[in-house]
C-alpha cells in the first residue's frame, strides 16, 4: 500500500512539474541557507573547547582607569602567574604565553617568514592539551633556546627527517634546538602559533615588573573555583603587588592614585568567551562578534521559517485545485484514512526531496562559503551528524504539517458538494496568509536595508580623509635583516618611481601599530596627571613620504642632535596634555618604573590629527619619538607599472639581504582592518537574496490560492467586458498592500539594528531615507513582477473554462 501511495506521489508531482520544481526549490533553499548558517554558528560556538581543561581555564587580564583613560589589557605584567599560584591555592597552575611575532626561520638552505612565533611556559601543552606526536608535554619546553613546532612547520623545513634534535635559527642570532613536534593548532582556537619556543630563554630578569613586559597569561583553577573566589582577592592583589610599582612609576601613592581616580583590578576571562566576547587591547589575534552570532542565527530561523511557510502555502494552493479529484477518489470508494495517508505521503515526499536537494547546495556552496567566511567548514563531519538527523526530521515535521490541511480538510468534504464546486465557499484563511506575506517581505527588507548600510558604511570608511596618504605606498619588511640599511635605502631613492622614503617601527593602519607609554606634562593644568598615550618611533622623512601635515613647530632633523630626546605630538596630544602653547614643553616618559627608565622629552612639533587607528575609534593622542628604526620602510611611488616596481625593489632587496623579500601596500593594510565588516556585508547581501527569493515563491503561492479562489469571478468579469489590465490591477493591488505594510514596519527595525550596529564605529554614514526608500523600491518592483506574472496569466485565461461548471 504504502509503495501504491508512493507511486501516485510520484505522478502528481510530474503532473504539476513546475509547481512542483518552485515548491521544493524554495523549500530547499530555506533548508540550504539554514544548514550553513548552524554550521557556522557551531563552529563560532566551539572556539577553545579542545582543551581537556577548557572548563577552568581563564585568561587573566588587567581593567582600570589611567589619566581620565580606560584600560582594559589582554596580558598582564609577566611576574603576575607565578605569582598568583604561590599566593592562592585554588589556582592550580598558571601558563603565560609572550613575545609573539615575526621571526625570518631558517634550516640549512631553507628561510621562511614565520608570522606565529610565540614562548610559551614549560606546562604550555599540559594545559592547553595541543597533542604532542614526538617528545613529552613535561619536558618539551623546559629548557632555554629549545622549540617545538607543529606538524605542518616540521614538513616545511624537514620534509621526511625526524625534527626532534635538529637546530633552527630563528632572527639573526637565535638557534634554538627542537624538542618535539605538535599536531597543528585547531582552527578553532583564539591564536595559531606554529613554533613555541621556551619562554625561559627570554624571562630571566628577577626584576621585571608587574605594570610592564606583559604576557597572555591562563590560570587553571581548581575544581569547583569560581572566577569570583579570585576577583574577590583584587584589592588584596592591588596592595601587596602594585602599591609600590605605582610609587616608583608615577611618583604617588596607591592612596592618592585611588583618591584621584584611578583605577586598577585584575579580571579572569574564561577561555571559550575569549573568540566572541572579548575586544580588548593587545588582543593575539583579532576576534569575532557574539552579536553577529544572533544575528546569523536570527536571520537562519527567520529564513526557515519563510521557507516552511511558502511551502504550506505552495500545497495549500495546489490542493484547491484537486477539489474534485478528492470528490471523484470519494465516489469510487476511497474512504477519509487512505485520502489522509496520500495526502501526507504526497507531502513528506516532497519535503524529503527539498531535503536531499538542500543537502546538494550545501555541498556546492560550501567552498564559497568557507572562502567568504575563512572558514573550513564540512557538512559530513563527524561533529555534524546530529545536524542531518534534526534536517530530516524538520522536513519530516514540515512535510506533515503542510500535508494536514488537504489531508484532513478536503478528506472531510462529501463527494457531491465538492463536484459541484462548493469547497471554498466561506474559507476564512487569507488574513493568516497575508500576514504571512507581510512577515515575510519584512525579513527581506530589514535584510536590504542592513547591507545598504553595510556597504555605505565601508565605503564611508575608505573614503574618508584620513589625514595622511594611503595611496601608492609600498611597504618593504623586514629591514632590520639588512646589513646596510641606509645604503639600501639610497639606492632605492634613485630609482625615479620612488620619491620619499621613511624608516618606521609603526604605521597607520594594521593590528599592533603602535607601543603604549605613561606620561606626565610639566608646567600645565594637567602636570599632577598620568596618561597612558600611543607612541610612534619614526624619522625625519616620515611626515613627507605618508602626507602627514605639520600644524606648529618643526620636523625632526639629523641636523639637530638634540631631536634624540625631542618628540612630536598630534593635535589630540596637546590638548590632553592641557598645553596651549606646546612647541618647547616638555613631557616625562615614565618608561617601565625601572630606575634610569624615565625620561623628559620637549616638544618641537605639533602634527595635524590623522587616524592611527581604525575608524572604530576617534583619534587618539599620539607621541612620536625620532629613532630611526628599521622595521620596515615606506616608500611612496609614482608609477603606472606597479609589478614591475616591485620586481625592481625586490632585486634590490637581494643585493642586501639572502632572506625572503616581503612587501605590502599601506591602503591594503588599511582596507585589512575591515575584512570582517566586508564579510559581513556579503554574507548580508547574500541572505538578503535569498530571503526575496524565498518570499515572492510565497507570494506566488499565495496569488495562485487567490486566483483560484475568484477564478469565477474573474471569468464573470471578463464576460461582462473588464480588459486584462484592470484584472490585473484587480489582482494586484492587494498584494502592493502587502508589501507597503511590510515596508512601513521593517523601516524602524531596520533603522535601529543598524544604527545600534553603527555604534562599533566612531565615524558613521547616516542612515537617510535614501537607503530604505531604495530597499523599498527594490522589493516592491520584484513583488509587482511575481504578482504581475500569475495576474496576467490569470487574466489571459479563458473565461469558458472557468464557468463550464455554472
Amino acid at each position: 500500500m504504502i509503495r501504491n501511495y508512493i507511486t501516485i506521489a510520484f505522478r502528481n508531482l510530474m503532473r504539476k512539474k513546475a509547481f512542483s520544481a518552485i515548491n521544493i526549490a524554495g523549500l530547499s533553499i530555506g533548508l540550504a541557507v539554514f544548514l550553513l548558517i548552524v554550521l557556522f554558528v557551531q563552529d563560532e560556538l566551539s572556539y577553545d573547547r579542545y582543551s581537556a581543561h577548557a572548563d577552568r581555564m581563564y585568561r587573566v587580564y588587567m581593567k582600570g582607569r589611567i589619566g581620565g583613560n580606560d584600560i582594559q589589557n589582554a596580558f598582564v605584567g609577566r611576574p603576575a602567574g607565578q605569582a598568583l599560584v604561590n599566593d592562592y591555592p585554588f589556582v592550580e597552575s598558571a601558563t603565560r604565553i609572550d613575545e609573539n611575532g615575526t621571526y625570518i626561520v631558517s634550516y640549512k638552505d631553507k628561510k621562511f617568514k614565520e608570522e606565529q612565533v610565540a614562548f610559551a611556559d614549560a606546562n604550555f601543552f599540559e594545559n592547553f592539551s595541543i597533542p604532542l606526536l614526538k617528545g613529552s608535554a613535561k619536558t618539551v619546553l623546559t629548557e632555554p633556546n629549545s622549540v617545538v613546532i607543529t606538524q605542518t612547520i616540521a614538513k616545511k623545513y624537514f620534509g621526511l627527517e625526524d625534527p626532534v634534535g635538529k637546530m633552527l635559527k630563528m632572527g639573526k642570532d637565535g638557534l634554538f634546538k627542537v624538542t618535539g613536534v605538535c599536531a597543528d593548532v585547531p582552527m578553532q582556537s583564539h591564536f595559531h602559533y606554529t613554533l613555541f619556543a621556551s619562554l625561559i630563554t627570554i624571562d630571566r630578569d628577577p626584576n621585571v615588573k608587574w605594570l610592564s613586559s606583559g604576557a597572555y597569561t591562563y590560570l587553571l583553577l581548581k575544581e569547583g573555583t569560581r572566577p569570583e573566589t579570585f576577583e574577590a582577592k583584587n584589592q588584596e592583589i592591588v596592595e601587596k603587588y602594585l602599591g609600590s610599582e605605582i610609587q616608583e612609576f608615577m611618583g604617588i601613592s596607591l592612596e592618592e592614585f585611588e583618591r584621584t581616580g584611578g583605577q586598577l583590578g585584575f579580571f579572569l576571562q574564561p577561555i571559550t568567551d575569549i573568540h566572541l566576547y572579548s575586544d580588548m587591547e593587545n588582543e593575539i589575534e583579532a576576534n569575532s562578534d557574539s552579536k553577529y552570532i544572533y544575528i546569523f542565527s536570527a536571520i537562519a530561523l527567520f529564513i526557515l521559517t519563510l521557507a516552511c511557510v511558502n511551502f504550506m502555502n505552495l500545497s495549500t494552493a495546489q490542493s484547491a485545485e484537486r477539489a474534485k479529484e478528492v470528490g471523484i477518489r470519494k465516489v469510487l470508494g476511497s474512504v477519509k484514512s487512505q485520502l489522509i495517508r496520500q495526502f501526507l505521503t504526497e507531502s513528506i515526499l516532497l519535503t524529503v526531496i527539498a531535503l536531499l536537494v538542500s543537502f546538494v547546495l550545501v555541498i556546492l556552496l560550501l567552498p564559497g562559503f568557507n572562502q567568504l567566511a575563512g572558514k573550513t567548514l564540512s557538512l559530513f563531519s563527524l561533529e555534524y551528524t546530529w545536524l542531518l538527523g534534526g534536517s530530516l526530521l524538520l522536513s519530516l515535521i514540515v512535510g506533515f504539517l503542510a500535508g494536514l490541511y488537504p489531508a484532513f480538510f478536503l478528506s472531510s468534504f462529501q463527494p457531491v458538494s465538492v463536484l459541484k464546486g462548493k469547497l471554498l465557499k466561506g474559507y476564512k484563511g487569507n488574513w493568516l496568509r497575508s500576514s504571512l506575506v507581510v512577515f515575510q517581505f519584512v525579513v527581506s527588507i530589514s535584510l536590504l536595508i542592513g547591507t545598504s548600510v553595510v556597504y555605505r558604511q565601508l565605503q564611508y570608511i575608505q573614503n574618508k580623509k584620513l589625514g595622511f596618504d594611503k595611496e601608492q605606498v609600498l611597504i618593504v619588511q623586514d629591514t632590520y635583516l639588512l646589513e646596510k640599511s641606509q645604503a639600501f635605502r639610497n639606492e632605492l631613492l634613485q630609482d625615479p618611481q620612488i620619491t620619499r622614503a621613511s624608516f618606521a617601527g609603526y604605521l597607520p593602519a594594521g593590528a599592533s601599530n603602535s607601543a603604549t607609554d605613561g606620561f606626565q606634562p610639566e608646567g600645565s593644568i594637567n602636570q599632577t596627571s598620568t596618561f597612558r598615550i600611543k607612541t610612534y618611533y619614526i624619522d625625519e622623512e616620515y611626515l613627507p613620504t605618508l602626507g602627514i601635515q605639520l600644524k606648529q613647530g618643526r620636523n625632526f632633523s639629523r641636523e639637530f642632535g638634540t631631536d634624540k630626546e625631542a618628540v612630536l605630538i598630534n593635535e589630540a596630544a596637546a590638548a590632553q596634555f592641557g598645553f596651549k602653547n606646546p612647541i618647547g614643553q616638555r613631557i616625562s616618559d615614565l618608561g617601565d618604573g625601572s630606575p634610569g627608565s624615565k625620561r623628559t622629552h620637549t616638544i618641537i612639533g605639533v602634527v595635524q590629527n590623522f587616524h592611527h587607528e581604525s575608524l572604530r575609534h576617534r583619534i587618539a593622542p599620539l607621541v612620536m619619538y625620532y629613532d630611526a628604526d628599521i622595521y620596515q620602510i615606506a616608500l611612496r611611488v609614482q608609477t603606472n607599472d606597479l609589478p614591475g616596481l616591485i620586481k625592481s625593489v625586490e632585486q634590490t632587496w637581494k643585493k642586501y639581504s639572502d632572506m625572503p623579500f616581503t612587501y605590502s601596500f599601506l591602503d591594503d593594510r588599511f582596507d585589512n582592518m575591515y575584512q570582517a565588516e566586508q564579510k559581513i556585508g556579503q554574507i548580508f547581501a547574500v541572505f538578503a537574496c535569498l530571503a526575496i527569493v524565498i518570499a515572492c515563491l510565497g507570494l506566488f503561492g499565495l496569488v495562485a490560492f487567490v486566483t483560484a479562489q475568484r477564478t469565477k469571478e474573474i471569468g464573470i468579469r471578463k464576460v461582462l467586458g473588464a480588459s486584462i489590465p484592470s484584472i490585473v490591477s484587480l489582482l494586484s493591488k492587494d498584494f502592493i498592500k502587502l508589501v507597503l505594510i511590510a515596508f512601513a514596519i521593517a523601516t524602524p527595525l531596520a533603522w535601529y539594528a543598524m544604527h545600534q550596529w553603527l555604534q562599533d564605529f566612531a565615524y558613521q554614514v547616516d542612515i537617510g531615507m535614501s537607503i530604505m526608500a531604495m530597499a523599498g523600491i527594490i522589493a516592491l518592483l520584484i513583488a509587482l513582477l511575481t504578482v504581475s506574472f500569475q495576474a496576467i496569466k490569470a487574466a489571459l485565461a479563458d473565461p469558458v473554462r472557468s464557468l463550464r461548471s455554472e
